[in-house]
């Protein structure tokens, strides 16, 4: 038997852009326990009748309508201001960044997201924790297998 090749919680990288031309994508140190990717699609369903059995239960069909991403993060948050600005500045901005979801050393997916949630928590006795979530803003593209 042959052991399935695995990928680590930690190989799954969320990558942000600089917007400089060339563009320089690294993985924020903000994500740092919890990652996640997500896709979904809007579809309007449609009931289609048996002619030749109207009596009969019909089936579903399923028309897809428009697909998106969102991307979930989470982690320890530092204390560093050019983190805090970064990240309200997006939040605040209308514009896009480019984003690269990578796994691992297998490829990834690339494409323009915003930023839509940013949250930021902190107990007594424990450092602050945050959590973003980004949603796709057009194609995402199809998956590009790493060179």
């Amino acid at each position: 038997m042959t052991a399935i090749s695995k990928l680590r919680g930690t190989q799954l990288l969320i990558k942000v852009g600089n917007g400089a031309s060339p563009e320089v994508f690294a993985h924020p140190c903000l994500i740092n326990t919890k990652r996640g990717l997500k896709f979904t699609s809007s579809a309007n369903k449609v009931i289609t009748p048996d002619c030749d059995n109207p009596d009969d239960p019909a089936w579903t069909e399923v028309i897809k309508d428009a697909l998106s991403a969102s991307v979930d993060g989470a982690g320890k948050h530092d204390n560093k201001p050019a983190t805090v600005s970064f990240y309200d500045a997006w939040f605040r901005g209308p514009d896009a960044k480019n984003v690269q979801v990578w796994l691992g050393d297998v490829g990834y997916w690339s494409g323009p997201f915003q930023l839509t949630n940013w949250e930021i928590n902190g107990d007594r006795n424990d450092n602050c924790d945050v959590s973003i979530s980004l949603e796709s803003d057009g194609d995402l593209g199809a998956f590009i297998v790493a060179p």
